[in-house]
């Protein structure tokens, strides 16, 4: 893999929600007139399935988010944590908001890839199985420390065990 250096400025997150999705393999739509169950059910569905990741923030916020193929800088504190595989299957993966992904669960005609360009949040590798850790590296309910970024996703070919659900979610 050539080397990954991806930074997302600011991606907004009205639901407390981010996620790294596969847009080739995820099934996006859900109905019309899905509930919260329902559409958890998928993501844990999806989970397992190894086209998303999907995680709790802790907050609302506007967030910088960098995706490296090196770990997190020893500089910078890591709030949290936690490692889960992704398979990439169309050349790229995609970091998502919540707003985003029930879009796509709601239209049809809406895709999970749809804001992608606005956030320059497409990531451009080669298909296969990854190993995604995710760190928090700011806490939304304590003042910023320092200038780096609030998310780092740190991504390396391989496998590990899926999650079971969302992380870091109380739903």
């Amino acid at each position: 893999m050539a080397q990954l250096q991806h930074r997302i400025a600011e991606m907004t997150d009205d639901s407390g929600f981010l996620g790294l999705v596969d847009p080739h393999a995820y099934t996006s739509f859900v109905g019309e007139d899905w509930t919260l169950e329902m559409l958890f059910g998928r993501f844990e569905a999806e989970i397992r399935q190894r086209t998303m990741l999907l995680w709790g923030t802790g907050g609302e916020e506007r967030w910088r988010i960098d995706l490296l193929d090196s770990p997190v800088d020893p500089r910078l504190p890591v709030i949290r944590q936690i490692t889960g595989p992704i398979t990439v299957t169309g050349g790229e993966l995609i970091v998502v908001n919540l707003e985003t992904v029930t879009m796509a669960a709601q239209y049809a005609d809406s895709a999970v890839d749809d804001d992608k360009d606005i956030y320059g949040s497409g990531i451009a590798l080669p298909n296969g199985d990854y190993i995604c850790t995710v760190s928090q590296l700011t806490d939304p309910e304590e003042d910023r420390t320092h200038d780096g970024p609030d998310f780092h996703l740190h991504l390396t070919a391989g496998h590990t065990p899926p999650w079971s659900g969302v992380a870091w979610s109380e739903l």
